[in-house]
């Protein structure tokens, strides 16, 4: 948080934007095949919404940063979770 942040503001006068993402667990191909599917399941289980993110999900969540619909932020660290129960 403190590199996006610095980050950002050295960097504003450029008309630069700094942001990031921090995303909760995101299932992915490669995820599936290095992790136990019982460690995924139970992860799973503790999120929110009793599933993981997909990879769309924390895409689109770029994609906006990426846009001029955040033509204002910078220096934000956006969570990607359902946040924990």
């Amino acid at each position: 948080m403190a590199l996006t942040r610095c980050t950002a503001m050295e960097v504003a006068h450029s008309g630069v934007r700094v942001n990031a993402v921090s995303p909760s667990i995101a299932l992915h191909a490669h995820l599936s095949k290095s992790v136990d599917e019982e460690l995924l399941n139970r992860l799973a289980a503790q999120e929110a919404f009793g599933r993981v993110a997909t990879p769309w999900e924390v895409a689109n969540v770029i994609v906006f940063l990426a846009s001029e619909y955040s033509s204002y932020m910078t220096g934000e660290v956006i969570s990607v979770s359902s946040q924990h129960p």
